[in-house]
């Protein structure tokens, strides 16, 4: 089911599995990000549903995994959960295993592909957003898992679904060629979903560099020159030239976030700078902003600055925090109303999470 972000997989996948209760229990396999989102959907649109979340040290025991499941209609877990209670669960005849954000599992030699292929299911189902992120070679990966060997070889896959032209133009021509047959999909392109939903502005903004980072930048460039200058394609140079592009995008988005030195924050980015006017427009206008960045550590000080900036709470979502205070933050900001703001790391929240009170994103690397 790869419907676009927002289109609503999880509430049809509940749906359908309220529809087949009594054939089995069902097994949702989720990022940690979404399993409080997956429990409190269920709780919204299947009430008689029973839903056991099965994470965290409090879960069953590999011994009281049976016992779990006989009393389940539906389980929650997360990936690592699953592969770590791989034996126990693989055990159980499960009506349904169903993977969101299946695009984990697109690297069909990685532990996590390769295990989840033990699991014994009635119907296997494959949810996500981004069947294809880097080639076709990734929706081969996740409908092989559906349907095993029903789609050959993966180069004879990839070569027949090739047109001419590669890249996007090739993803989209095949999930035409598959839609409806292998592949469900729903786009926000087509004319009777958008004109339900409303209009998207993208803004592009070019921020100026400070003095400061431009030194910085400038002292990371020279130093990848002179650790580079005597080494031919070796792996220590090509581990220098991707510290270094960390290195530069830290300072592109501000010289604290490479030093970490604590100190003060305005004043020495560009792109800091106008991070403050969009969101003093936000607040201005009673509304709410999501603000999302590679690097957790950065999100926390930024979260920091701008509670002590506008004098309200303001929360860094990322995956260092516990499920529970995670799904706290997120029900906190849902449920707020008039000016607020979320940081998120990308890696914890990009995926998966219903934030649909904020009405501004900004991407800030």
């Amino acid at each position: 089911l790869a419907l676009d972000m927002g289109l609503g997989k999880t509430p049809t996948m509940l749906a359908h599995a309220a529809e087949t209760a009594g054939h089995g229990p069902t097994l949702v396999v989720a990022p940690p990000a979404v399993v409080g989102n997956w429990a409190a959907e269920a709780r919204r649109f299947t009430k008689r549903l029973r839903v056991v979340v099965h994470h965290g040290p409090a879960r069953a025991s590999a011994a009281g995994i049976p016992k779990m499941a006989e009393r389940a209609d539906l389980v929650i877990t997360t990936y690592g959960t699953a592969i770590r209670d791989v034996d126990a669960l693989s055990k159980i005849s499960w009506n349904k295993v169903v993977l969101d954000e299946a695009q984990a599992i697109k690297n069909p030699t990685s532990e996590t592909a390769q295990q989840l292929r033990r699991f014994d299911a009635r119907n296997r189902i494959a949810l996500t957003g981004t069947p294809i992120e880097n080639g076709l070679g990734d929706l081969w990966a996740i409908i092989d898992w559906c349907n095993p060997g029903l789609v050959g070889a993966r180069a004879q896959f990839i070569a027949q679904l090739s047109p001419s032209g590669t890249g996007k133009d090739g993803a989209e021509s095949a999930l035409r060629a598959l839609n409806g047959i292998l592949v469900f999909r729903r786009t926000k392109a087509e004319p009777a979903i958008a004109a339900e939903l409303p209009d998207r502005i993208d803004e592009l903004d070019h921020c100026a560099m400070t003095a400061e980072q431009i030194g910085l930048y400038q002292a990371v460039l020279d130093k990848l020159v002179i650790e580079t200058a005597d080494q031919d394609g070796t792996p220590k140079k090509k581990g220098a030239v991707l510290a270094a592009i960390t290195a530069l995008k830290q300072i592109c988005n501000h010289p604290e976030a490479y030093l970490r030195q604590g100190g003060e924050l305005d004043g020495r980015s560009g792109k800091l700078a106008r991070l403050n006017e969009i969101v003093e427009s936000v607040f201005q206008s009673e509304e709410r902003v999501l603000i999302f960045t590679h690097f957790a550590s950065w999100g926390e000080v930024l979260a920091d600055h701008l509670t002590e900036r506008y004098g309200m709470p303001i929360h860094c979502y990322h995956g260092g925090l516990a499920r529970g205070a995670r799904d706290q933050l997120v029900k906190d900001f849902q449920a707020g109303t008039g000016a607020g703001a979320m940081v998120l790391s990308l890696k914890a929240g990009g995926t998966g999470l219903n934030l649909t009170s904020a009405n501004h994103v900004v991407l800030y690397d």
